[in-house]
This record gives C-alpha cells, structure tokens and sequence, in this order.
C-alpha cells in the first residue's frame, strides 16, 4: 500500500461522510472553496493555511487540500526543531484529524464542502 493510498484510507475513516463512500471516489467527488462572504475570518493557524491555500489555488478536491496543509505544517515543525521527536518518524500525516475536524468545524462558515455524485 503506497503512502497516498494509506492517506486517502485515513481520510476516510476520519470524515464519516467520506467512509460510506470508496475513499478514492469520495476524495475525488468532495470539493471544497471559501464562501465569498465568510461569517468570520480565519481564526487559528489550520484555518489560515486551509483559506491560503483555497485562495491560492482555488477550489480542490478535500484529500489535496488536506495533504497540502499538512506537508506544509509538518515542514514548518521541523523548522522549528521537531525533527528531534517522533514527528519525524509519523510524518505529515500527524496533521490530517486535526485538519479535517477544523475543515468540519467551518464548513458554511469559512468554505463550503460539497460532495457530487458521479453519474455511472
């Protein structure tokens, strides 16, 4: 099992709206973009990064969004010295609950999740 496919597995698991679906599937269906009007602004670290990024690029898919946030705040860890504890050992998948509950958490608020059903 290759290191993305073990993310997506994750993933999965940790979204319970993704889990009913085929991972692969659901994190290609689920697109996330930032509200034009948000209720509030960005209020802690993840939830800057999580609106940079979707300012940056646009609306993606919830698995790119999760796995860019977390690559860069692992690599802003080890900046800062947490190569010497385990987090180095983990990887940046440490990140990903953390992202997806905060992704959760401001959904309708900051961005909006929507998955779309592929037709067959």
């Amino acid at each position: 099992m290759t290191e993305l496919e073990r993310s997506r597995s994750k993933i999965g698991k940790l979204r319970p709206s993704l889990s009913r679906m085929n991972s692969d599937a659901a994190a290609d269906a689920t697109d996330v973009h930032l509200i034009d009007s948000p209720r509030r602004l960005p209020a802690t670290p993840i939830e800057q990064r999580l609106a940079s990024a979707l300012k940056e690029t646009g609306p993606m898919s919830m698995i790119r969004l999760v796995k860019r946030v977390a690559a860069e705040l692992y690599s802003d860890e080890l900046r800062h010295g947490a190569g010497v504890l385990d987090i180095g050992l983990i990887g940046d998948r440490l990140f990903n609950r953390d992202i997806i509950r905060e992704l959760n958490a401001a959904n309708g608020i900051l961005w909006e999740i929507n998955q779309e059903r592929k037709s067959k």
